[in-house]
């Protein structure tokens, strides 16, 4: 088995194994079920305290100068002369594994694999890989059990699959009922 351009391994049971180099597909998914999306966030580099934690600043003037854009007193005086730790400070920004939970699925495309989802954003940059997790939260866990093992491709199946709450874009948008 030639290795593939992303190599994944994930945590299942025994009696759920796949062989390797077995494609994953969209449809393994199932519209309306809840996801945890995991990825790496944008890399922002070395920022300072007003991008990186939100900072006001200083004033513009009134006897302010060359501190506008610094964080101010990192410590306190007198007994504890020090710097707490986890004092918010300039520092490296983005490119951590962030995970994002509790993301429903609204639409699936068969044809290219693609998954709609309802949420704010997805970590990470467009195009980048990111990991999908059936979800954890109590709340929105499957109520009936997933494909098992896996959804295997056919070409019977429909191209597109719409939750409930959205319109399918193929059908009619305005009916007018006969009176």
């Amino acid at each position: 088995m030639l290795p593939k351009r992303h190599l994944f391994r994930f945590m299942v049971s025994p009696h759920a194994a796949l062989p390797t180099g077995t494609p994953l597909f969209a449809t393994h998914f199932r519209v309306g079920d809840h996801i945890d999306v995991r990825a790496k966030t944008l890399d922002r580099g070395f920022q300072g305290v007003m991008k990186r934690w939100g900072f006001s600043g200083m004033p513009a003037s009134h006897g302010v100068t060359k501190t506008h854009r610094r964080p101010g007193n990192i410590g306190g005086g007198g007994e504890k002369a020090r710097v707490w730790p986890g004092t918010k400070m300039p520092g490296h920004m983005g490119n951590r594994w962030r995970t994002l939970r509790g993301v429903k699925i609204l639409r699936i495309n068969t044809k290219y694999n693609i998954l709609w989802t309802l949420g704010v954003a997805i970590p990470g940059e467009t195009g980048a890989v990111c990991y999908l997790y059936d979800t954890i939260l109590p709340l929105k866990k499957l109520k009936t059990a997933p494909p098992f093992p896996t959804h295997p491709a056919s070409d019977d199946l429909p191209l597109e699959y719409y939750d409930e709450s959205i319109h399918p874009f193929e059908g009619e948008t305005i009916l007018f009922d006969e009176v």
